[in-house]
């Protein structure tokens, strides 16, 4: 018999890394539904995180960085780390252009930069240039992430 609390440990450890994978960090060239409905919502009222609808297009970059969240309603890393996305958001409005993105709602965007699990960050530099991370981060580590982007 297997004991409850392991089993919670265990979901727990699950829920740290990221829904489909574990955390990782990678660069290219350029060639559950209460919980999920608040995260939604706080994302469509802030103004520095545009949530890209069903079947969306990211807009031009106008000469900045921009920073995907490909997430879903579902996992619990992403409703982690949606409060950190949204205020890194906030810090560097204006000099980056932040964008939530639904995989179940999108797929075909999802598809075009490779995501395999999530939560996952893409960055596209303003010549073209992508690069990633995968899995949970807490607010410093994705700050650093984007401030190290942005030189």
């Amino acid at each position: 018999m297997r004991h409850p609390l392991l089993l919670t440990a265990i979901a727990a450890l699950a829920m740290l890394s990221s829904c489909g994978g574990s955390s990782s960090d990678t660069a290219t060239t350029p060639d559950s539904a209460g919980l999920a409905d608040e995260v939604i919502d706080k994302v469509a009222e802030s103004p520095a995180v545009v949530a890209i609808k069903a079947d969306g297009e990211i807009p031009p970059a106008d000469g900045k960085l921009v920073v995907l969240d490909f997430n879903a309603t579902w996992c619990g890393p992403c409703r982690q780390f949606a409060p950190n996305f949204e205020s890194v958001a906030d810090k560097y409005r204006g000099q980056a252009s932040f964008y939530s993105i639904d995989v179940d709602q999108n797929p075909r965007l999802a598809a075009q930069f490779n995501v395999q699990s999530i939560p996952t960050v893409v960055y596209i530099q303003p010549d073209g240039t992508t690069s990633s991370t995968t899995g949970y981060m807490d607010a410093a580590a994705f700050d650093t992430a984007v401030s190290a982007r942005l030189k």
